[in-house]
């Protein structure tokens, strides 16, 4: 059974907010621990919340109407919470009605508009009721009931990947010393459902977290910089996006469906950094899965070296399950760039102004390439049963992308830039933001 796992980080403040301007933004205040929030934006997709003081529940997804009325659609399995979902509402001067009647009478309205949303510009896993982020509850929630033990846990995976990646993929572990994002702190989903640490601190339970807690870990390195390898991370201002989601005007229309991680990375209503922050959030993704993927390869071949083909094969075969990002994310990139543009001109012009973006894609991309070569020979010169998996999973997952590749290539071949490499990177360096080591 094939089986692939994404990993979700509870912190969003990681990400710079992307400019990406709201319609408006309403509130219902039910009581003094409840409050819902509505924000619709102006690519006509919507975000609402509902805050309680020990929780947050969130929907997302689109809406369409006129002046008068709305009508909501979610992208999320569960929203029996939102009461606007699958309804048509009614807008007034004083904000949202959930009946007709109510705005044709002058009745005070369900959902205020906002006059004053200073509070509600923070990102939305921030609770105005309690002054916290989503990822504070939820440590607190867990100190109330087996605090010592979970840190114990945390604090032992955390020991156990730097030791690791000291010994196997050399470079990461100083990532991991930086910016530890391990198990305990990151939420895993397996087809759509949120599976639990078990708090295993084993070998054998955490050895094939490996590309997962690097890839997790990169992320949070990459804030105002993105990592391209250790030791080699790259400053990026970042200037005006519009959302990935857009592009799928220029999208055939048989390829999402087609493409493994379009709905959680670029899809309308997606709120991954990818989607929210265009351009900056694709790299940072696309930085993150290099980084996992070349974590893998790195500890297999120094287990094949060493004779251990069946560790080595399990790194192979985590690496066989994400080395595939590399066409999807070139294509998303390449898409991102056509539509921008064809649509966005001025946002385009700005990314092709943007040298340290442009080396930024070019390093990764470069060594992405190189790795999934260095998977090859690994596995001829291994005879590693793992990356078997590679030729199914290639013609499932990568020929869709490398098909359509061929048409956008050209967006990909203008945004590189040509001659870098990790050896003279510092020659294409913007004068004034020097790479960090």
């Amino acid at each position: 059974m094939n089986i692939l796992a994404f990993v979700f980080i509870l912190p969003s403040q990681a990400h710079p907010s992307p400019v990406n301007p709201e319609l408006a933004i309403y509130t219902q205040q039910t009581s003094k621990r409840s409050l819902n929030v509505l924000k619709l934006y102006s690519d006509n997709t919507y975000n609402f919340c509902r805050y309680r003081t020990n929780k947050i529940q969130r929907d997302t997804g689109t809406f369409n109407g006129g002046k008068r009325k709305l009508k909501f659609t979610s992208s999320e399995r569960r929203h029996a919470f939102n009461p606007v979902t699958k309804k048509t509402v009614y807008k007034g001067k004083k904000g949202i009605y959930l009946k007709k009647g109510r705005r044709l009478l002058g009745s005070s309205p369900d959902f205020w508009i906002a006059n004053n949303a200073d509070c509600l510009k923070n990102p939305w896993n921030y609770n105005p009721l309690t002054k916290k982020l989503e990822d504070n509850i939820t440590q607190d929630e867990k100190k109330s009931s087996s605090a010592a033990y979970t840190e114990t846990a945390i604090n032992a995976a955390k020991r156990y990947f730097i030791n690791i990646t000291a010994d196997y993929a050399r470079g990461y572990h100083s990532v991991l010393e930086n910016n530890y994002t391990g198990p305990g702190i990151y939420s895993t989903y397996i087809d759509g459902k949120l599976v639990p640490w078990n708090q295993d601190t084993s070998d054998a339970a955490l050895f094939n977290e490996l590309n997962t807690v690097v890839h997790e870990s990169v992320h949070m390195n990459n804030n105002d910089h993105y990592v391209i390898i250790p030791g080699i991370n790259i400053p990026v201002n970042r200037t005006e996006t519009c959302r990935s989601s857009e592009f799928s005007l220029i999208v055939p229309k048989d390829l999402p469906q087609q493409i493994f991680r379009w709905g959680t990375y670029v899809s309308k209503g997606s709120t991954a950094s990818s989607n929210i922050s265009g351009i900056y959030g694709l790299m940072d993704e696309f930085s993150a899965y290099m980084n996992g993927t070349r974590a893998s390869l790195m500890a297999a071949a120094k287990l094949v070296s060493e004779g251990n083909h069946a560790k080595a094969d399990i790194q192979l075969d985590q690496a066989s399950r994400t080395y595939f990002a590399w066409y999807e994310f070139r294509l998303f990139t390449a898409w991102y760039l056509h539509y921008t543009h064809l649509n966005h001109r001025e946002i385009y012009n700005k990314i092709m102004e943007n040298n340290n973006l442009r080396l930024t894609y070019t390093l990764i991309d470069n060594e992405f390439e190189k790795i999934i070569g260095d998977a090859h020979r690994i596995c001829i010169n291994g005879n590693c049963d793992a990356w078997k998996n590679y030729t199914e999973r290639f013609k499932k997952y990568a020929d869709p992308c490398i098909k359509e590749l061929i048409r956008e290539e050209k967006w990909l071949t203008e945004f590189r830039l040509q001659g870098a490499t990790l050896q003279n990177y510092r020659d294409y360096l913007t004068p004034g933001l020097t790479a960090s080591n």
